[in-house]
């Protein structure tokens, strides 16, 4: 059977993925500079933000080192990296089953008074956070409000309506869903640029104090250079594999959720007050999913990513130590000719 939409990622996809990690990288570089220089010169104490930044570090790796305990170093990273991949690319499928669990819950809602009042007032709490993030979706991208905007038409509400069971209107569940399906990509992208932006100050701080330490002014440049051959170094061999394949999941991720998204638009889905008519909106939204789910092109995707990942991890634990040591041996090698110059 013939696919009903191209889920053919292009390169204005592929784009968007890199952008946004180019971003979140260096708001991460930015605001972890920034603590760092508070805790120098108002504190004196970088120790805590470096013994911080560390131990979550560890955490992050600690599941594949526990799993290496069990199985090779290298299946464990390609388990991980795996699931990875797995989740940017079918997460913004996935997390759309949240339109049927918050559809049962209107008739749970409807039967059950208790839990009615008590639903009501969780979602009263958590609106301040909904608020804020309408608020910079709509200053990152206005047109979006426009786009979920319920024609007046439909926006009176019946005296059945499930809407009165909830302490959102039907037009800000619309904006909801129209957004959700982007989610699984940017908290991707937030997660990896953010630690990649962590770690890349933590490294270059601490080797500038340590240089300072040892060499005085000099020094700082010395470890900012050390630092710097380091963390390339210490990537570029099987980044240039993982990174690509990483950033294209997320494409597929994304690409699926502009799709979603306009299909929102396009056939006018969560616009009714009525339970019946708003589960065939769902029923629409989860055929869309289950088509993506199951086409061709996201399988070949994931076969051949497993393949780049298994590649990259091989070279990971194999050839990059090797090249970090002769990077850093390089690097020795040429400030002590220059300072012996």
């Amino acid at each position: 059977m013939r696919s009903k939409h191209d889920f053919k990622v292009q390169l204005v996809d592929i784009k968007w993925s890199v952008k946004y990690f180019i971003y979140f990288t260096l708001f991460a570089v930015i605001i972890s500079t920034f603590v760092y220089l508070i805790s120098i010169f108002f504190f004196s104490q970088p120790e805590t933000v470096s013994y911080t930044i560390t131990e979550t570090a560890s955490a992050s790796v600690a599941k594949v080192t526990v799993t290496a305990q069990y199985t090779s170093l290298i299946a464990s990273i390609i388990l991980y990296n795996t699931i990875a991949m797995i989740v940017a690319c079918t997460g913004s499928a996935l997390i759309l089953k949240i339109h049927s669990i918050m559809l049962n819950e209107f008739k749970i809602k409807k039967e059950k008074t208790n839990y009615l009042k008590f639903s009501l007032v969780i979602e009263r709490i958590l609106r301040p956070l909904y608020d804020i993030s309408k608020y910079i979706i709509f200053k990152v991208k206005p047109d979006i409000h426009e786009t979920t905007k319920i024609a007046d038409e439909h926006k009176e509400i019946s005296d059945n309506s499930i809407w009165h069971y909830s302490a959102y209107t039907k037009e800000e569940h619309r904006l909801f869903s129209y957004i959700l399906p982007f989610i699984v990509p940017l908290l991707v992208l937030f997660a990896n640029g953010t630690l990649l932006g962590i770690l890349f100050t933590y490294i270059n701080f601490n080797n500038a104090i340590i240089g300072y330490n040892a060499m005085g002014i000099e020094g700082i440049l010395f470890g900012v250079g050390h630092a710097m051959v380091f963390f390339t170094s210490s990537i570029i061999l099987h980044g240039l594999i993982e990174l690509p394949v990483i950033f294209f999941a997320i494409a597929i991720g994304y690409k699926f959720a502009k799709i979603q998204s306009n299909e929102l638009i396009k056939n006018d889905l969560f616009i009714d007050d009525n339970f019946h008519n708003l589960l065939g909106d769902v029923k629409v939204v989860n055929s869309i999913s289950k088509e993506f789910l199951l086409s061709s092109h996201l399988w070949t995707f994931l076969i051949v990513g497993f393949v780049l990942l298994s590649i990259a991890a091989f070279i990971e634990v194999n050839y990059t130590p090797s090249m970090v040591e002769l990077a850093l041996e390089n690097y020795y090698k040429i400030i002590g000719n220059n300072l012996i110059s």
